[in-house]
């Protein structure tokens, strides 16, 4: 990327890429250069931001950018999780041709896609929305996919893992343009919080359930059902009518996870609910999903989340008026 003359972005809007995104992009971007303008040191470098249209979108944004301009950065934004983030093969002879150029690529959510089909990060580590991870991995086997983080930054790349964490990828963006002070002048400007926060702080455990093993449902249900039980693998085994060794070998496929990471992760999902919708003291909500000892499970706890149990409270309990109406 440049480190004189204006920065030359362009926001590629494909076919289904989130217009909420695109917009605000674009919106965020021009705040920036009017305080520059306002505000600015002569470190702080002009940005040149406009759309590279694709294809059939509908959206009628002006065609700043062509596939024969070349630019110092590349924005892939989401599309909607239940669309697929695609482009044609002109795009990609571009978008290779940008970075072998020395422009900075960046992606936000499933718009990371087609970092993974350029071709460009085989072998390299890339975030994308926690829900689209196992899609992803099987999609993609050639990136090494990392959900735990908000945002991951390279020389060449930055990703960005939420669906709105288009926001915290400008940020990061123009403190490499500009610094610290520009960033402090637009996080203000939007009301951004700039706190660090990693994206496994809001990742749910949802189980998957459309397996079609009926015999492992069966026990995922029970499982859900008592936290609190001290199953044996050869109890549950004999429910079904099977070994241990062959009870493990179907739950992990069924679902995943073998039987005591998934007991693990039922009981951190139904502590973090917990904490999030009641007043109950940590140590109570500890000895509620089946754990004895509050230490060990502040440790897993962690592990798991990046926080410790009465930290991941301070951040997303319900607010108290809430909480209160609900209790009465």
């Amino acid at each position: 990327m440049k480190t004189s003359g204006a920065v030359r972005i362009a926001i590629v809007a494909y076919e289904h890429a989130l217009p909420s995104a695109l917009h605000g992009l674009s919106e965020m971007l021009a705040v920036a250069e009017q305080l520059r303008l306002e505000h600015g040191a002569d470190s702080w470098l002009p940005l040149h931001c406009g759309f590279l249209c694709l294809g059939s979108n509908q959206l009628a944004l002006p065609h700043h950018w062509s596939l024969q301009d070349e630019v110092d950065v590349v924005i892939l934004p989401p599309c909607s999780m239940g669309e697929r983030a695609q482009a044609d093969e002109a795009f990609f002879v571009w978008l290779r041709q940008q970075y072998q150029r020395g422009a900075l690529l960046c992606s936000a959510c499933v718009g990371a896609a087609l970092l993974a089909e350029s071709g460009l990060f085989n072998g390299r580590r890339l975030t994308t929305h926690w829900l689209a991870e196992a899609e992803f991995r099987q999609r993609y086997p050639q990136i090494h996919w990392d959900t735990a983080p908000l945002l991951i930054e390279e020389a060449d790349v930055i990703s960005a893992g939420g669906l709105t964490a288009w926001t915290d990828l400008v940020l990061r963006l123009l403190l490499r343009c500009s610094g610290p002070s520009l960033v402090m002048l637009l996080s203000k400007y939007f009301l951004l919080d700039t706190a660090e926060r990693e994206q496994r702080f809001y990742q749910r455990f949802i189980p998957l359930l459309s397996h079609g093993d009926a015999q492992v449902l069966q026990l995922q249900r029970q499982l859900q059902q008592a936290l609190t039980t001290r199953w044996s693998l050869e109890q549950l085994a004999a429910q079904i009518a099977v070994s241990p060794r062959t009870l493990q070998r179907r739950f992990l496929q069924a679902t995943g996870h073998n039987l005591s990471r998934y007991i693990q992760l039922l009981r951190i999902e139904k502590a973090r609910e917990l904490l999030e919708t009641s007043r109950m003291a940590v140590e109570k909500i500890v000895w509620a999903v089946g754990y004895d000892d509050r230490t060990s499970f502040n440790k897993l706890f962690r592990q798991q989340l990046g926080l410790s149990p009465s930290e991941y409270r301070r951040r997303f309990q319900t607010k108290p008026a809430l909480l209160a109406k609900s209790e009465g």
